[in-house]
């Protein structure tokens, strides 16, 4: 009735308008669209789905696989819809998954997100040295040999069988995301079954298989051709965003040539699907919701909302500057309004602020006609001082946490965040199993339960093996220092970290085997130095001597030196000892010698103190050789076998540092940990004048009594999983037990376990131990004696027993054991205990091996003997089997090897040494990951009635929720703190109460980039999944600029669509802007994941400038390619943490081993490949990179088991994670660098396409031929790039006039990322024609260096930051030519002009133009202070001395001040010539003459005459056009324009006349559907894919 009236009242306000005049026509918007396709075709939903259960589980992957084939057998139709398959996946999902899983199989088919997998397998196949060819079913046996089809299998497995060894054949190489049959991994023989899912053929093959698996090894890999496919297009995939940024009209950049209509991709769109984009929210009214309720007022409808786009408008309008003050304030305000209309949880709420960020710069004028409330402006000033506070997040700034996990909003793109959605719903799952439910387990899952400081463990130095050799609280040098410890917090001037105060704060500790002259003598010398300076340490020295009983001071240079030592120590002062050691080191004698003996030791001894007799110094039984030994036991606290080795107040400092470089920065880095600690303490009145602070510091939580690498730095994480279910009591049998899955079993022995504890009473103990043990030899009993005393000491433990007997034991009568469990079944707890400690007793155990006792003879007073000695007659050993099969296949144990597991986390096998200290380390490294926390929040929410309970609870959740072992700073957890929530944050319900729910909060700015494209994520997360969703506004007040700039779109949907005929709907996964200003200069940038590297494949209009009134026909299309996804890593020199810089590395196949390359920078080791998804090798490339270096490991790649010297790695997904190499130098090479031979690294051959993306060598046979005979590499390389169509003009141009002007061959290297498919399409035609070379190379941005979010400024930023990895290392200089220049010169003058030593060379700003003057900025201010007499350069023509540049690193060094500077935004103006101009000192230029570069805004007219080049510099005086000052300026450049246009036109007449018609609505893969090898490669040549290669003008063909 609202809606009715309101309509009336509207109806009749325009009335009149309708009686006089006519009504105003439906407002017709021209849209603009986008879409990005993958290059490869279709990939079968169903066959994707499959690998969704696959991550799941194999046991999953296998079910599904059976239930596909069952309804394949029923199946009478012909080819699948995608519909069909989509339909028949979710189907069988509900038999098999969770609600929750189930609604993340629909978000991860909408997302395509296992499409990169399935092609992966598609790659394997090609690639491979795969000879056969087949339709649906491919068997590889191994040796090459290969089979198609049942009976060729059957032929083949015949043959093999009847083989003498058919284990011997060589097995296929498998990967990590094989599918291995269940129950076939242990057979000797390996077959790979690649196969399609869809077709009978390949099940025939699989029934033969599985009927086999006890004799062979059956490895699936997915064969998806699409045969059976409806839909055989590329992929439209969803996932990134496009942005329609604003660009200045200041200076006029359009090209005015005439657009020649085409076929755009989605031109076929009606107006009423841009009609129905325009049905959102227009000035309040949402006029879809109106349509849809009031379907018979639609006319009237479409009148009003033509009258409101026209009122209102779309276009831009100018705002006054104090008119932005509140915009965002208002924006927060707008959507906080509907919010409160629905009970303040509706996702309309959402969807308002997604429109108000996504259409900003027209939203805005009605933003301001939006009061603010000042109840809503309190509380979100209130809110932003928590947010600074808690969270270190800005007024402005944005913060997104699900479950309490903090995710980059920068980086973070949504097939990230889905594997990290999914990996938390595991554990959500798991917690919801576990009771913990609704809000509970957010509260839970906020606690952070990382541990403080890093968890970095100590040892007690309060030790009789430590010397001292200083006190700062006794020692009268130090007396002076002040003594209160309120020094650490009180400021002084200046600043100092190691403040002289009157306490041992500091206690440095190096443990030394003095015999060791070489490892010593530098880090003494240094330690020295710090006792010397009168530093605030307090030094200490602990000896290891050698351990011969045999040996003395006389005969052992260790003990000499020990002897000496404490001689010294108690004749003279602990320093003069000191002094002693590092004097012998550097004695003549020893330098000599080269290492220490007894002789050298006691000469300078004898120097020192002639008057002692050596033999009572030195010879047996001195009285100094007292606690020698005391310095082995130190290091066995430790738990290391390594000397030298140093502490800083008993924890341990790198090893690998302790060197004469290192060692000082080692223990500073350190010192600045503890200071900080140490000053916390002070402030929270923990640390006082009154404590002992070494007392103080030794008892902190992280200092144990002995140090153990296996608990606190094993080689591998295990950590149990809790979240099966348990086999109930009366089926606890062995049987039944091994029958279960590994997550059961798991639960299943937590609900069997007994307990010992200190109390009897039901208290939560947030520690559980279970120690793995066979209680009847005698290092188990020690173990478990040990256990179990220490659970009489702990009130935080209980301790479980596992046993694990071994053979031996097995074959004897267990009593032991079995009188164990029985008392812990049979007696109270605290009875059991005393009863086990007894029987543990070795003495105890040895008079019942002899029969002088029986068990019942260790009685403990109150036990029930009559329930022990009937449990003891009916035990069986099925407990037995069930624990030892847990401990062999869930622990990795061997029989009779002993472990512990602490709260899921396993520990084993251990040494024999494993006693009470490593006991108490375990559990404090338990507690340290929040098992009390977490202990504590249980029981503050009352889930749990017994302590039972809540502490096998607190076990099953404490390792899962703490990441334990994991380094991921991510996976701690925080507790989004605000002051208040009543009238600024929007509350958004989950759909499903009952299920578990994600808890998700952004803090946000309402009008910002963050809010563009996290809102829409939201939404999608909302609706596709089962989420809690908060927003909390940040916003800025006093804003003095519009705050966004660009409209966005975030091309993501919560489901797949699909069309009547089943097939993927045209509308899904495509960017709509269809109410964009119409007169308005735009820009559309797509804004993909960091690893995704796209391109414009398809667009008629120009994407960098596109007016919409200017357009004709429908609208604006921007067709895109996901062309390769990026693998980037990090490499170091394994002897020295050291980048090899210069290195190359080449990426390829088994049967094409280099297809792309890539260099290794200075800056992080980092390099980056370009790839897709298959199974990549990883080489050294042969020259000087493989001559000087070898890989020697790697994380995140493995090793190729057929060739050493050579990685693999798997790409099977859109997101791809940063891998390690370490390599080392050959033997000889150790001097060696890469870069070091520019003459070896100037011949180095380039074979493959490289990071370069190279298209092609566009000589003609006959010149290629002449130009190797002679030996020739003269070649000027040009270096140039353009974005938009009039700079692709202008660089049409530039070519010509390099070509017409230079007589030596000329090539081209054109930054690919920004050209037009029309220029990539033309300039091989051009190539061809004027009979020059040309390579489009692509370096993506990496995402650790700032990034610039102005494509103009991205551009700039190419033309500088990365040149020495752009090019190959055989491009010795390489000139950069301005797009918009014309050359009148040739330019091997320039390419052989001498830099004299400097890596570059620019020209000068011309400085003769006097009307200018006022616009030279470097002529005062900063730039005058900071160049002083030098000139600043201009970055429109520069030359680069490639192998210099590399050679000074360069590139490294501009980097590196590029990162310090563009933190500011107001830095870096000119980024492309700012940079090399702010680097003159670090990195010199050549100043080139004037004439080399010549611009009218600059320049007199009368230096025209000599100028060599051209340039059309912006004019800040005029603003004139750059089109109409060229033909202006440039007498030739017509000419030049003409000539271009002719060849244009006759390679469009080419075109036309061989391409025989337009494209369709889909990229589509030529020959897709048509035979059985539709696939092509997506990582070969890039000449036969991306572009047309030509030798003769008449010679078109193929792709165009």
């Amino acid at each position: 009735m609202q809606l009715l009236f309101l309509l009336s009242l509207l109806t009749a306000l325009f009335s009149p308008l309708a009686r006089t005049d006519p009504a105003p026509p439906p407002v017709k918007l021209k849209p603009v669209t986008a879409a990005l396709y993958t290059r490869w075709a279709q990939t079968p939903l169903l066959v994707e789905a499959s690998e969704f259960f696959f991550d799941e589980s194999p046991t999953l992957f296998w079910s599904f696989l059976s239930r596909v084939q069952a309804h394949l057998k029923a199946r009478t139709q012909g080819p699948w819809t995608d519909e069909q398959q989509h339909d028949l996946a979710v189907e069988i999902s509900q038999t098999l998954l969770s609600p929750v899983k189930q609604n993340f199989l629909g978000l991860a088919l909408a997302l395509r997100f296992y499409s990169a997998r399935v092609q992966m397998y598609r790659q394997i196949v090609e690639t491979e040295n795969i000879t056969r060819v087949c339709a649906d079913v491919l068997v590889d046996f191994g040796d090459g040999m290969h089979a198609c089809g049942l009976e060729e299998v059957k032929a083949a497995w015949t043959l093999t069988s009847d083989l003498e060894n058919p284990e011997k054949i060589k097995k296929p190489q498998l990967i990590s995301v094989d599918h291995h049959y269940p129950g076939s991994r242990d057979a000797k023989r390996t077959v790979i079954v690649y196969g399609n899912i869809l077709r009978p053929e390949f099940w025939a093959v699989h029934e033969l298989l599985v009927a086999h698996t006890d004799q062979v090894r059956y490895i699936f890999r997915h064969y998806a051709d699409s045969r059976d496919l409806v839909n055989v297009s590329k992929i439209r995939i969803p996932g990134y965003g496009v942005e329609m940024a604003i660009k200045s009209t200041e200076y006029k950049a359009q090209d005015d040539s005439k657009i020649k209509e085409g076929d755009g991709a989605l031109d076929e769109q009606t107006d009423e699907v841009v009609d129905e984009e325009l049905d959102t929210d227009i000035e309040g009214f949402d006029f879809g919701k109106l349509k849809s309720r009031l379907p018979e007022k639609k006319d009237q409808l479409e009148q009003l909302k033509s009258f409101l786009l026209l009122s209102s408008g779309t276009e831009l309008q100018q705002l006054k500057a104090w008119q932005y003050q509140d915009l965002s304030l208002q924006a927060a305000e707008k959507s906080l309004r509907v919010a409160s209309l629905h009970g303040g949880s509706s996702t309309d709420a959402l969807r308002t602020l997604r429109d108000i960020s996504q259409n900003f710069p027209t939203q805005a004028p009605t933003l301001l006609k939006i009061p603010v409330r000042e109840d809503v402006k309190a509380e979100i000033e209130r809110n932003r001082e928590f947010f600074a506070h808690y969270h270190s997040i800005e007024a402005g700034g944005a913060a997104l946490f699900v479950n309490g996990i903090q995710h980059d909003t920068d980086v973070t793109d949504i097939y990230v965040l889905f594997e990290k959605l999914r990996e938390e719903n595991r554990l959500m799952e798991s917690l919801h199993g576990f009771g913990i439910q609704g809000p509970d387990m957010t509260s839970i899952l906020e606690l952070d339960l990382h541990p403080t400081g890093g968890a970095k463990y100590g040892i007690d130095i309060r030790h009789p093996a430590v010397h001292f050799v200083n006190d700062l609280e006794k020692d009268k040098r130090y007396a002076e220092w002040p003594t209160s410890v309120r020094e650490l917090v009180r400021q002084s001037f200046p600043p100092t970290l190691l403040k002289a105060i009157r306490r041992n704060f500091y206690n440095l500790i190096l443990v030394v085997d003095p015999a060791e002259m070489k490892a010593n003598h530098d880090i003494l010398q240094l330690t020295e130095s710090f006792y010397v300076h009168k530093l605030p340490i307090r030094v200490g020295l602990v000896f290891i001597t050698t351990d011969s009983t045999d040996s003395t001071g006389l005969t052992d240079p260790s003990i000499a030196m020990y002897n000496a030592y404490r001689y010294m120590q108690e004749k003279k002062t602990p320093q003069a000892a000191l002094s002693f050691l590092t004097d012998v080191y550097y004695s003549k004698e020893a330098k000599e010698k080269g290492s220490l003996t007894p002789e050298i030791v006691i000469d300078a001894f004898k120097a020192k103190f002639p008057q002692e007799t050596l033999e009572e110094v030195f010879g047996a039984g001195s009285q100094y050789e007292e606690g020698r030994n005391d310095g082995r036991k130190f290091l066995e606290k430790l738990n290391i076998n390594q000397t030298p080795t140093a502490l800083l107040n008993g924890v341990l400092l790198d090893g690998s540092r302790l060197n004469a470089d290192e060692f000082e920065n080692e223990v500073l880095q350190n010192l600045v940990a503890v200071y900080g600690s140490l000053q916390r303490d002070v402030m929270s009145g923990s640390l006082t004048d009154y404590s002992d602070v070494v007392e103080f510091l030794m008892s902190k939580p992280h200092i144990v009594p002995r140090l153990n690498s296996l608990i606190l730095a094993p080689s591998e994480y295990r950590i149990l999983d809790f979240s099966g279910q348990s086999l109930d009591p009366e089926r606890y049998t062995f049987a039944n037990f091994e029958a279960l899955k590994s997550a059961d079993k798991v639960a299943t022995m937590a609900s069997a376990s007994f307990y010992l504890t200190k109390h009897e009473e039901g208290d939560a103990h947030p520690v559980t131990l279970w120690i793995v043990a066979d209680p009847e030899t005698a290092a188990g009993r020690e173990l478990l004696y040990a256990a179990v005393k220490h659970s009489k000491a702990s009130n935080d433990v209980r301790i479980g027993i596992i046993y694990n007997p071994s053979e031996s034991s097995l074959a004897g009568d267990l009593r032991i054991s079995k009188a164990i469990q029985v008392a812990l079944e049979t007696q109270p707890m605290n009875l059991a205990r005393n009863f086990i400690t007894k029987l543990l007793k070795e003495e105890n155990v040895a008079e019942i091996a002899v029969g002088t006792k029986t068990l019942q003879d260790f009685e403990v007073n109150g036990m029930d003997m009559v329930a022990f000695s009937s449990g003891l007659e009916q035990v069986s050993t099925d407990f037995l089997k069930i624990h030892s099969s847990f401990a062999q296949h869930e622990l990795n144990l061997k029989p009779g090897e002993t472990g512990a597991v602490g709260n899921g986390y396993v520990v084993g096998p251990l040494q024999k040494d494993f006693g009470a200290d490593d006991i108490d380390l375990l559990e404090k490294y338990i507690e340290s990951y929040g098992a009390v926390k977490l202990s504590n929040e249980l029981h503050r929410l009352h889930i749990f009635p017994s302590g039972e309970k809540l502490s096998d609870v607190v076990m099953m959740t404490s390792a899962l929720l703490s990441g334990l072992g994991s380094t991921e700073d991510a996976k701690k957890r925080t507790k989004v703190l605000y002051s208040e929530n009543e009238n600024s944050i929007i509350n958004i319900e989950s759909r499903n109460p009952q299920q578990p729910a994600f808890d998700i909060s952004f803090i946000v700015d309402p009008v910002s980039k963050e809010a563009q494209k996290i809102i829409p994520v939201l939404m999608v997360l909302h609706e596709a999944l089962n989420c809690r969703i908060r927003v909390l506004m940040n916003c800025r007040d006093k804003l003095s600029e519009l705050p966004l700039k660009s409209f966005y779109r975030m091309v993501l949907e919560p489901r797949l669509t699909f069309t009547d005929n089943g097939s993927i709907s045209p509308n899904f996964a495509v960017a709509r802007f269809p109410a964009l200003p119409q007169t308005a200069l735009l820009t559309m940038n797509l804004l993909p994941p960091d690893n995704w590297l796209t391109e414009a494949t398809s667009a008629v209009h120009d994407l960098d400038n596109i007016r919409l009134e200017e357009v004709d026909g429908w609208g604006v299309y921007g067709g895109f390619e996901l062309m390769n996804l990026l693998l980037e890593g990090s490499a170091k020199d394994q002897s020295n943490e050291q980048p090899p810089r210069g290195t190359q590395f080449i990426l390829g196949t088994s049967s094409n081993p280099n297809i792309v390359d890539t260099i290794v920078m200075a800056n992080l080791g980092y390099f980056q490949f370009k790839a897709n998804p298959g199974s990549w090798t990883i080489k050294l490339r042969e020259g000087r990179s493989r001559d000087i270096y070898a890989i020697a490991s790697s994380d995140g790649a493995e090793k190729d088991g057929t060739d050493e010297e050579q990685l693999r790695v798997v790409l099977g997904s859109f997101s791809t994670k940063m891998m390690k190499i370490y390599v080392k130098k050959r033997i000889g090479m150790e001097k060696e660098d890469v870069l070091s031979d520019p003459k070896a690294a100037g011949v180095e051959k380039i074979a493959g396409t490289g990071i370069l993306d190279s298209i092609s060598n566009y000589w003609s046979p006959e010149e290629k031929k002449a130009l190797e005979a002679s030996g020739s590499d003269d070649v000027i390389n040009i270096f140039s790039l353009a974005s938009g169509h009039l700079y692709e003009r202008f660089l049409r141009l530039m070519m010509l006039s390099v070509v017409k002007n230079t007589k030596t061959p000329v090539k081209f290297w054109f930054l690919k990322n920004y050209l037009s498919p029309q220029f990539k399409e033309f300039i091989p035609f051009m190539a061809a024609r004027y009979n020059f070379q040309f390579e489009l190379v692509e370096y993506k941005w990496p995402r650790w260096l700032h990034h610039q979010s102005e494509k103009q400024r991205v551009i700039w930023g190419y033309k500088i930051l990365f040149l020495d990895v752009l090019f190959p290392l055989s491009v010795k200089k390489i000139i950069f030519v301005d797009a918009d220049q014309i050359v009148r010169t040739d330019m091997k003058e320039l390419r052989d002009l001498d830099l004299e030593g400097a890596p570059y060379g620019y020209t000068p700003f011309c400085e003769s133009r006097k009307e200018m003057e006022g616009f030279r900025f470097w002529k005062n201010g900063y730039w005058a202070s900071h160049l002083g007499h030098r000139r600043y350069h201009i970055s429109a023509l520069y030359v680069v001395d490639l192998v210099r540049f590399r050679k000074i690193a360069a590139g490294d060094r501009l980097r590196a001040q590029y990162q310090g500077l563009s933190q500011d935004p107001n830095s870096l103006s000119n980024l492309d010539q700012d940079l090399p101009n702010n680097m003159i000192y670090q990195v010199p230029i050549k100043s080139l003459p004037q004439e080399w570069l010549w611009c009218e805004t600059w320049c007199d007219d009368a230096s025209k005459v000599d100028a060599k080049t051209i340039d059309l510099c912006n004019n800040p005086l005029t603003k004139e056009p750059k089109l109409t000052a060229a033909m202006r300026i440039i007498p030739e450049w017509k000419a030049y324009d003409e000539e271009v246009r002719r060849l244009q036109d006759e390679f469009q007449a080419d075109k036309k006349r061989l391409s025989g018609g337009g494209q369709g609505a889909e990229p589509r893969l030529s020959g897709a559907g048509q035979g059985a090898e539709p696939m092509q490669p997506v990582l070969e040549d890039d000449s036969e894919n991306d572009v047309f290669v030509h030798s003769r003008p008449a010679a078109h063909g193929g792709e165009l």
